[in-house]
Formats: C-alpha cells, sequence, structure tokens
C-alpha cells in the first residue's frame, strides 16, 4: 500500500465528505506495523511544515498500524507543539500503550496546568488532565511522582477522582 497515494485520497475525501473519513482508515490491517518507517517519515514531515491534516492522517494510521516506543521522541516533539489539537489523543497514546518514559514526563505536567493551548476542548470532566495524571502514574519515576504531587496541591475534583482508582 503506498501511504503517499493513500494521503492523496485522504485529503480529497477530506474536502468532499467530512464524514466518510472515520471510516477511511477501516481499510488498513490492525497492528501489523508493516508501515512504521514511512508513518514516521510522514509524522516528521508533518512536524517540519506544521500541517495538521497531515498529522492527523498519519496519527491515525499509526493508531490502525501499531504505536510502540519507536514513536516516542517523535510523541515527545509533538505533545507541546501548540500547531495542532491533537495533544489528548497524544496523551492518552502514552498512557494506553505504556510508554513510560521520562521523556514525556515536563509534558505531561505542562498540558496538565496549562489548559490553554492544551486542553481548550476540555469540560468540566478534563478528560486531558486526566489522561495527564494517568500517563504520569503509568511513568512513575521521581519526576512524575512529583509532579502528581503539585497536581494533587491543587485541589482538583479530576486529579482526585483519577488517583482514587490507584489507591484501592
Amino acid at each position: 500500500m503506498d501511504l503517499k497515494k493513500l494521503y492523496s485520497e485522504y485529503k480529497e475525501l477530506e474536502q468532499k465528505d467530512r464524514l466518510m473519513v472515520h471510516s477511511f482508515f477501516d481499510r488498513l490491517p490492525l497492528s501489523d506495523k508493516k508501515f512504521k518507517s514511512e508513518i514516521h517519515n510522514i509524522i516528521n514531515e508533518s512536524i517540519a511544515h506544521e500541517d495538521h491534516a497531515q498529522l492527523l492522517f498519519a496519527l491515525n494510521i499509526a493508531y490502525r498500524n501499531g504505536i510502540d516506543s519507536s514513536y516516542m521522541k517523535l510523541i515527545a516533539k509533538l505533545l507541546t507543539a501548540t500547531w495542532h489539537d491533537e495533544h489528548e489523543d497524544l496523551v492518552n497514546t502514552i498512557y494506553l500503550e505504556n510508554l513510560n518514559d521520562d521523556i514525556f514526563t515536563d509534558s505531561l505536567y505542562i498540558i496538565a496546568t496549562e489548559p490553554d493551548p492544551y486542553r481548550k476542548y476540555d469540560d468540566e470532566m478534563e478528560p486531558t488532565l486526566r489522561k495527564c495524571v494517568h500517563a504520569l502514574k503509568i511513568i512513575n519515576s521521581e519526576k512524575a511522582n512529583a509532579y502528581i504531587e503539585k497536581l494533587i496541591s491543587i485541589k482538583n475534583s479530576n486529579v482526585d477522582m483519577v488517583l482514587s482508582m490507584y489507591n484501592k
């Protein structure tokens, strides 16, 4: 499968029928990691050009294809970049894929404590903040735990709720 050709189809579809974009990636195989180096290249290109559409395309393929530790440096570059809106999904990826590395710790704390520009879609349930706490718990380093203590001190009920899940 040619990812450049697929990207052209994606861009065309995105302009014509935004509802069909969600099912566009269903034709790709799950978790075979065949396209990993191509996906890395597309993500790097999207970073270089600050191209949100290209990033979204690459991340959707990556999520379908399978994320592993080889994506950590790319995710770290993207976490606090303000030219895209994928912060919640990236934080969720750290948590769900168990990417427990201190490379993310500072960025997770920044996202957790600075709603604008990183959490502009959070409502009163603050899903991105909650995911940051989960990710920091997964990392479980000295620095991550210190940031968790700082988050506890702000007395946010969403932080407390997430942490109560770990204290059972």
